[in-house]
């Protein structure tokens, strides 16, 4: 379920995201549209309102301004403003922390669909309801798009021994760019942890994490990588989409053989 934005909302939350990945351009234009977006809000609009909010949480820093404003769109039924809200209880930013109210606020927006309400219950919910329930949370959360969730599951059905689905989760959110997952399916291959060990798709997967900008795993790499040949390495590589990664563990490789 999402709530749509219109007009100056859809507007304002676009250039908030683009502040977010550092376009130099758009925290101007961001405070220049300030003004309109704060008048719509003012109006009743609930995805100005909640805009607004976000605006004033992320980009002013001013989180006891942006509780006023989730506060009016939750007020309205808003299930973005009851989650964002829900947040605010919960760590206490611009509010009195108050996790009752905040599990309150995140289970009645996860009622009405809000994927990111589902994950931050189930993780409230985490080793407090039967382990079924959070799994449905996370699962909902996992298809409305909240990529961690599909980490947070494959956790805990690898705790449970499921590991074929976990590895299934992890290789969803790898997919999705998530490099933590990208790790974990690594090293779940070189190990066999949920099957056969398949070292040429663990390679791919450590290789990937250098796509995603993330060197942790390439001393690993390079040492499961001594036991492979050079093909298989090349094959890697192909599969990654960087073989130029390939040829250079083939060259490191071949100083230690």
């Amino acid at each position: 379920m999402t709530e749509r934005l219109t007009g100056v909302a859809a507007t304002a939350k676009g250039l908030l995201d683009s502040v977010g990945d550092d376009d130099p351009e758009a925290a101007a234009r961001l405070t220049a549209i300030l003004p309109e977006l704060q008048e719509v809000a003012e109006s009743g609009d609930i995805g100005a309102q909640n805009v607004l909010g976000g605006i004033l949480l992320e980009f002013e820093e001013n989180p006891t301004e942006a509780a006023l404003w989730f506060t009016h769109a939750a007020n309205q039924g808003s299930a973005v403003g009851r989650r964002s809200l829900g947040h605010l209880y919960a760590t206490g930013l611009g509010v009195e922390q108050d996790l009752a109210q905040a599990e309150n606020l995140f289970r009645e927006a996860a009622d009405a669909g809000d994927a990111h309400a589902q994950f931050n219950l189930a993780q409230m919910w985490w080793e407090k309801r039967d382990p079924q329930t959070v799994i449905s949370l996370l699962r909902s959360a996992a298809v409305g798009g909240v990529v961690d969730a599909f980490v947070v599951l494959g956790d805990l059905l690898g705790a449970m021994d499921e590991d074929t689905e976990a590895l299934d989760c992890y290789l969803k959110a790898a997919e999705a760019g998530h490099d933590g997952a990208m790790y974990v399916a690594a090293c779940w291959f070189r190990d066999g942890t949920a099957g056969s060990s398949d070292k040429v798709e663990a390679l791919k997967w450590f290789f990937r994490m250098l796509e995603a900008g993330n060197a942790d795993g390439i001393h690993e790499a390079i040492i499961m990588a001594r036991g492979m040949t050079d093909e298989d390495i090349r094959r890697a590589g192909r599969l990654s989409g960087r073989p130029g990664d390939a040829e250079a563990m083939v060259g490191t490789v071949s100083k230690y053989r």
